[in-house]
């Protein structure tokens, strides 16, 4: 049943709130809404969109709060997630209160502080990482690795049909072969597989760092492997250490990696360099 005391939007409302860039959007919508219910309207129109977009442009630096986790629609339900039981988020959310980002910021930025200043976490629980962690100071992506299994195969192709990656292939008679160079870590073909040849093996979290967008966009760069919850939460750890012992006026970590050097963050947590 629809709820009636829920705020709508109008067609207009909803084609500007589209223009928002996707990475505040929601907080938007949320601030909007409320200003639209305090005005005594249940109908957002775009003037309630005018109105709290001037404010918030002169008052932009107290609604930094320093840090933004986002996650993806699999911290909930989701038919593509591919981790079981995690909490990432809630320690996530544990650390980075912990942390002063706005304290530590406020010191570290000439003049007042933007949005684009916030350091950015960026969470999805499968692959198709809809929540962006490549463009986020730090990703993670939850992914499994599948591997063979003493069952033996029935040459069904069922593996080979459902990977997008063609990181699977049956050479001969023999088992399925996982190209792991390829696989992304979905565990679509463990899914797919009706024998059990194929099985989970290895699950957690790709790692991706100093990932942004603006002037000088960035895709970030994944560090070498899976990690569990712990490991991701000691990375996290580790870089935010580095981010402030190194940071520039507020500077986005891709741009901090570009200035020292991978090698350099790979130093600092002592994580061995992929190849």
């Amino acid at each position: 049943m629809k709820n009636r005391n829920a705020i709508q939007w109008s067609r207009e409302a909803s084609r500007e709130i589209r223009q928002v860039p996707f990475f505040i959007r929601s907080m938007v919508k949320k601030r909007v809404e409320e200003f639209a219910s305090r005005q005594g309207s249940d109908l957002v129109l775009p003037r309630h969109l005018e109105e709290c977009r001037r404010r918030f442009m002169e008052s932009q630096d107290r609604e930094v709060q320093g840090y933004r986790i986002e996650a993806c629609f699999g911290s909930k339900k989701c038919s593509n997630r591919v981790l079981g039981d995690t909490s990432i988020l809630e320690d996530l959310e544990r650390f980075f209160g912990l942390q002063d980002f706005r304290g530590f910021l406020a010191q570290n930025v000439n003049g007042p502080l933007k949005m684009h200043h916030e350091f950015r976490v960026s969470v999805s629980f499968c692959p198709n990482a809809c929540s962006r962690p490549q463009i986020a100071d730090i990703g993670l992506i939850g992914a499994v690795r599948p591997r063979v299994a003493s069952m033996e195969c029935t040459d069904c192709l069922a593996c080979l049909e459902e990977c997008q990656e063609n990181a699977v292939r049956l050479d001969g008679e023999g088992p399925p072969v996982i190209d792991q160079g390829l696989c992304l870590g979905c565990g679509h073909c463990v899914k797919a597989c009706p024998s059990g040849t194929l099985e989970t093996g290895a699950e957690g979290f790709r790692v991706m760092l100093g990932g942004k967008l603006g002037r000088h966009p960035v895709l970030a760069h994944e560090l070498p492997g899976l990690f569990s919850d712990d490991q991701a939460m000691n990375i996290v750890a580790g870089v935010v250490d580095f981010y402030k012992a190194n940071s520039r006026e507020g500077e986005r970590l891709g741009a901090l990696i570009s200035r020292k050097g991978l090698d350099v963050i790979y130093g600092f947590l002592n994580i061995p360099a992929a190849g």
